[in-house]
């Protein structure tokens, strides 16, 4: 009977803290649905339609129109639309970004992609020419010439800075800058893939990039070595040997005639876009608060919104009902506190204002720092996505310091202002055990080198300066001013880093003693916002910081529980303790979810059978702690940092480092759960009415509760040792017997002995009995 019940109050106790994890990981998950429900409606409305993409010079230059036109031809990609065609009139250079977006994703998109050459497609409109599968060019219309831009990159072998406009071409060719020789020969090497892909002249390809190539057809030279190829329309219509065009289908006079060879239907039925008309659609689109859709002509010039008739759906907002403050025509402030870039909870908060502003329609939002630094991974997804996608101005207050990942937010932002003594900078790549050695330090420094330079660039800081901050392999010198010297990382005070060098601060725009006076200098007149997390995220970051105490107690109230009939108080709070921390933990953005919980809860069964079904046995025991022990450890691992660790991205911690700080966490919690657990056993029964929560009686073991107290009695003080007793459970070796009337817990003596069998205590030290078979064998 005993067993039964005992059985019973285990699957009862694991009953309820399966009940109270899956509340708390449903509200969990119900707390951040709306965030998986945005988007989609303008992917739905481009479906099955023509979309037609004008590209000129500045939406490859600018760095907000090139992020619009990257989205444009993802929704398009993603609906899927019936078709993309592209007209070009470009005839500018462009930059590493953009030549390895455009080589990297036009190949993805599944639908057919068409070039209207109208114009031109110099620069990086001959690699969107190279990435259709038809091109097809007006009368005039010359394609090619797609140098990439070498001008203002540092010469890599002395360190020194190179001017812009000045050495741009004769560090191309010069063989003292084997860095960018290589980057010339990856873009030769996926234009020839590229055109292969899509059935043009790899040969071609390459001709267009760079002028030591040449282009021969048999005899006759297409490309003269040394001269970059340029087509005009005739020319690159021309078919060769091989009856294959040079480059291009056909001439044509005008996109209609396109639609006509293309069999795409009626070109007033497609859809007409450039970057900007589409980004002021996104955010008209995303502001709206009635449910329906802009409707009628996108921009002046333009055909088409996506929308046409048809509802867009109800408001979704980002933060469901919760999100009642309305951030449009508002100047955002968010803190960046001292460990605010060390905690995952704090970007997605970051991250989030920053999509709600960016649908909003915010005015501005500014950074109030002060932060050593903190992740480079996070760091870095934040100033490649969340910045880069802003559609108003960002700016950084620098109030005392901005250290490592802080400078590399600052970095992102359009405006830089400085606090008199502020510091910024420092932003050299390490892990938690300290700097990285050999080739991971390289890898990862120019991986970090390219992801700053570029984004310096796209926000109209200096590239050198910023690169500057990242390794200590840059000299840079300005205006025959040293700013940093080669071996050394930089790092500015408010004085140097807004000194004016080539008629321009030099990083930051100026000096200020508030965000009051950045709002006044920058002449913004929106209601200023100083946001903070909301309550769900503030709880995550305690919970991360207080998890030893939760551990406390839960373990000690899950001791307590065990030592006591029923379920009561100690049960209730220990499942409250574990609830909070797997739940805290999981919106904290560490592994803790719904396996891990299970896995605390058979553990935690697993021991409960060691104590109240199979005492001794020691395997299920074992087994039930080393579950517990691992769930609650890998429930306080970073999430992000774990799959950089499995995928074994650079700079990526180590599994020492993944454990160092949960297992200490744990070895506090389960000290300090034993320092309590001992101190509410020895205390609690004295203390007024929470003593009614202990049973302060003795009951007998073995028998009902009701059993005669004599025989206990005669028992007591007295040692077991001679007794003997018959086996009432297998001891395999540990079991029970029966003794004088009264059940025992007993341990054979190096053997299995089988229930029925008459055994005698051959010792006896504190709680532990040991037994051996008599001689007779069995019951008498």
């Amino acid at each position: 009977m005993r067993v039964i019940n005992s059985s019973k109050s285990i699957i009862r106790r694991a009953i309820y803290l399966v009940m109270v994890s899956i509340g708390l990981f449903g509200l969990a998950a119900k707390s951040q649905q709306g965030e998986k429900k945005a988007g989609g409606e303008v992917e739905r409305a481009l479906k099955e339609r023509v979309v037609i993409i004008r590209i000129e010079d500045e939406d490859i230059s600018d760095g907000r129109r090139f992020r619009d036109l990257r989205q444009l031809i993802a929704d398009a990609a993603k609906a899927p639309a019936k078709a993309v065609v592209f007209d070009l009139n470009t005839g500018g250079g462009y930059s590493r970004e953009v030549a390895r977006y455009l080589m990297e994703e036009l190949p993805k998109i599944k639908v057919p992609v068409l070039s209207y050459v109208n114009p031109s497609a110099l620069g990086a409109g001959a690699l969107v020419a190279l990435g259709s599968d038809e091109v097809y060019l007006s009368p005039v219309a010359v394609v090619g010439g797609a140098e990439p831009s070498l001008q203002g990159r540092r010469n890599r072998s002395s360190g020194s800075v190179v001017d812009e406009g000045k050495e741009g071409a004769a560090e191309k060719k010069s063989s003292s800058s084997p860095v960018t020789a290589q980057q010339i020969s990856v873009l030769k090497a996926q234009a020839r893939s590229l055109a292969k892909q899509k059935g043009h002249r790899p040969e071609v390809a390459e001709a267009f990039i760079d002028s030591m190539v040449e282009a021969r057809d048999g005899d006759e030279v297409i490309s003269a070595k040394g001269e970059l190829l340029t087509l005009t329309a005739d020319e690159a219509v021309r078919k060769l040997s091989d009856g294959r065009t040079v480059f291009g289908k056909a001439v044509i006079g005008s996109i209609k005639e396109l639609f006509n060879q293309e069999n795409l239907g009626k070109e007033t039925e497609a859809l007409t876009y450039t970057a900007v008309s589409y980004g002021e659609y996104l955010t008209r689109q995303r502001r709206n608060k009635t449910g329906k859709a802009d409707k009628g002509k996108v921009a002046a010039g333009d055909r088409g919104d996506p929308s046409g008739d048809k509802e867009a759906g109800s408001d979704k907002r980002l933060f469901g009902k919760k999100s009642t403050e309305d951030y449009n025509g508002k100047i955002l402030v968010v803190p960046v506190g001292m460990d605010d870039l060390m905690v995952t909870a704090r970007f997605e908060f970051m991250k989030r204002v920053l999509k709600k502003a960016r649908l909003d329609g915010a005015e501005a939002l500014i950074f109030d720092m002060n932060t050593p630094g903190g992740r480079v991974w996070e760091t870095g997804e934040l100033m490649m996505r969340e910045l880069q996608e802003a559609n108003f101005p960002t700016y950084t207050f620098v109030n005392n310091f901005a250290e490592s990942g802080g400078c590399l937010v600052a970095i992102a932002t359009d405006h830089i202002y400085m606090k008199p003594a502020a510091q910024i900078g420092s932003a050299l790549p390490v892990t938690a055990a300290g700097d990285l050695k050999g080739n991971m330090k390289q890898k990862v420094t120019e991986m970090l080198r390219d992801l700053v330079r570029n984004v310096a660039k796209l926000k109209g800081h200096d590239p050198d300066v910023a690169e500057a901050f990242v390794t200590i392999d840059t000299e840079v010198i300005k205006d025959g001013i040293m700013i940093s010297e080669m071996g050394k990382v930089l790092h500015l005070s408010t004085e140097e880093a807004t000194m004016i060098v080539n008629g321009k601060p030099l990083l930051a725009k100026g000096v200020v003693d508030s965000v009051e006076e950045i709002i006044e200098l920058e002449g913004l007149k929106g209601e200023v916002l100083n946001l903070e997390p909301l309550g769900l995220e503030r709880f995550a970051h305690l919970i991360q910081k207080f998890s030893f105490l939760l551990i406390i107690v839960g373990l000690a109230g899950a001791y307590m529980e065990l030592n006591a009939p029923g379920f009561g108080v100690p049960g209730v709070t220990s499942l409250l303790a574990f609830g909070l921390f797997f739940f805290g933990n999981h919106l904290a953005g560490n592994l803790a979810g719904y396996e891990l919980a299970v896995l605390l809860v058979l553990g935690l069964v697993l021991i409960g059978v060691e104590i109240f079904i199979l005492p001794g046995t020691l395997l299920p025991g074992l087994a039930g702690g080393v579950l517990v022990f691992t769930s609650l450890i890998l429930a306080m691992v970073d999430r992000f940092d774990f799959q950089f660790h499995w995928q074994e991205v650079p700079q990526a911690p180590s599994l020492v480092d993944l454990l160092t700080g949960p297992v200490l966490t744990l070895a506090f919690g389960v000290l300090g759960a034993v320092i309590l657990g001992i101190l509410l056993m020895r205390f609690l029964p004295t203390t007024g009415r929470l003593g009614g929560l202990v049973l302060t009686e003795s009951l007998a073991s073995g028998g009902s509760l009701d059993e005669d107290k004599a025989a206990e009695d005669e028992m007591k003080g007295d040692s077991y040792l001679g007794r003997e007793g018959v086996v009432t459970a297998d001891l395999r070796p540990a079991g029970k017997g029966m003794f004088d009337g009264r059940l025992l817990d007993i341990v054979a003596d190096g053997e299995f002995i089988e229930e029925g069998k008459l055994v005698k205590i051959i010792l006896h030290e504190g709680p532990r009995l040991v037994v051996a078979r008599v001689e007779s064998g069995d019951k008498a």
